[in-house]
């Protein structure tokens, strides 16, 4: 008996703890996200899966650019020429894949 309503209270507790935490937003993100900016050597595109690009704003002064490979994540430098062309001909890449 005393077993049944041991459970019975952690589940009400369960419940109104969770209800407590779904669906509320988590609220902006303050800070940049590259605390680290991968410059050189150059990355070929072939190894770039993809691109997330973040403007600048109130959550960090610079532009971002996030390249995704296979390895994972790495944030690169938006002012380098290489970058910049890495961008381009992702963006190519991507508008031929969409036709």
């Amino acid at each position: 008996m005393k077993l049944t309503i041991s459970a019975f209270v952690l589940l009400i507790c369960t419940a109104a703890l969770l209800s407590t935490t779904e669906g509320q937003p988590t609220g902006p993100q303050l800070r940049c996200k590259c605390p680290k900016i991968y410059s050189e050597p150059a990355i070929p595109a072939e190894k770039v899966l993809s691109l997330r690009f973040i403007s600048a704003g109130p959550h960090c002064k610079n532009d971002e650019i996030i390249a995704t490979m296979k390895k994972g994540q790495t944030c690169l430098d938006p002012t380098k020429d290489w970058v910049i062309s890495l961008k381009e001909e992702i963006n190519k890449r991507n508008l031929k894949s969409q036709q």
